[in-house]
């Protein structure tokens, strides 16, 4: 794993949009990271099927996932497009591969990355493996972090979204952020000052 120049690291928790993210792999000028916790539970796809390229998760995810993000404050920019390997479960190549901008890890970056990734007892989630292409399943991570099969069409699996990102951009983004969260705190300072209050009353009801 390549040092990142602007400083970010692995298991690095971060905020994209109003969720949390964590770095899970880091390049000179990119940082790949995961949703740290499921952002809501959907189909794979309801038609059952498990090519994620053709998958109704991987145009949520690259449609009304993306635009929320950006609609929060992510720059469009910051997002990488980069290459979902398709390979199944049992080696065959039939789904090859896919690019996206948001997508889903695979079972080889799983086991690749395992250490770095936030364990989510208790919950299933997706990745964007298939069993195979001779079967509607899709690989899932068990609660107790196992790898397990499940049908496409079933709603009640976790997802985890995937981005690469632009480590400049986002460093910038952040600073951005952190800059805004101090003035609004200066502000609040103000206001105290001003009423007379304690910092903290000024977020209580009926100020």
């Amino acid at each position: 794993m390549t040092e990142n120049k602007h400083g970010f690291a692995p298991k690095q928790e971060i905020k994209i949009g109003g969720i949390a993210f964590t770095i899970i792999q880091t390049a000179e000028s990119w940082v790949k990271c995961i949703a740290s916790e499921c952002i809501g539970e959907r189909a794979f796809d309801a038609q059952n099927r498990n090519d994620f390229a053709a998958s109704d998760i991987r145009e949520f995810l690259n449609g009304e996932f993306l635009k929320r993000l950006i609609a929060e404050g992510a720059p469009e920019e910051m997002f990488e497009h980069f290459n979902v390997d398709l390979t199944a479960d049992d080696g065959l190549r039939d789904y090859g591969g896919d690019r996206v901008r948001v997508g889903l890890i695979t079972c080889d970056e799983y086991r690749l990355l395992r250490g770095n990734i936030p364990a989510l007892p208790d919950t299933w989630w997706w990745t964007a493996t298939p069993d195979s292409p001779k079967n509607p399943y899709v690989r899932i991570v068990y609660s107790g972090g196992t790898l397990l099969y499940s049908n496409a069409y079933y709603g009640d699996r976790g997802v985890r979204p995937l981005c690469v990102l632009k480590s400049e951009i986002l460093k910038s983004y952040l600073d951005g952020d952190m800059k805004k969260r101090a003035e609004a705190v200066d502000m609040m300072k103000h206001i105290a000052a001003a009423w007379n209050i304690q910092p903290e009353e000024v977020f209580e009801e009926g100020r």
